[in-house]
């Protein structure tokens, strides 16, 4: 059920940064898409919770060269929190490399909690984004 939930919000949050976002939401949305599609490619149902991925560990990595990219190139605060989050993402698979592989599912389970941050915040900052007079504004600031 819960993958279900989470598919329905990633399709909804990104569908609405691609159709409404700024170029940053949009970039980001478009990585969490192509990371979540590479992501089905990788996961290998007899290694789940058995201690951390390398497979998603790089697919994450990626992603957090990619929201540090948007991060640095844009105008707005929002792509900070993005980073930080996926950088906690990234963090969480060295826990279950350092202690027994019992303690997998709780690092699992973190993981999972910042990628459902990322897509409530990209549907908050793209119905939050500033005006068009606004932006150019921030462009001259």
């Amino acid at each position: 059920m819960i993958p279900i939930l989470f598919g329905l919000l990633m399709l909804a949050a990104c569908g609405y940064a691609l159709a409404c976002g700024d170029r940053s939401a949009r970039m980001v949305a478009a990585a969490v898409l192509l990371g979540s599609i590479l992501s089905m490619f990788v996961i290998h149902e007899t290694e789940k919770w058995q201690g951390s991925e390398t497979g998603i560990l790089a697919i994450d990595i990626a992603m957090l060269l990619v929201f540090g990219a948007v991060m640095l190139v844009s105008h707005r605060f929002w792509p900070i929190w993005t980073t930080a989050a996926q950088l906690l993402t990234v963090l969480s698979h060295f826990g279950p490399l350092l202690r027994d592989s019992d303690i997998a599912v709780p690092f699992a389970i973190t993981e999972q909690l910042w990628s459902w941050f990322i897509l409530v915040q990209l549907i908050v900052v793209t119905a939050r984004r500033p005006l068009p007079a606004d932006d150019a504004q921030l462009r001259q600031s």
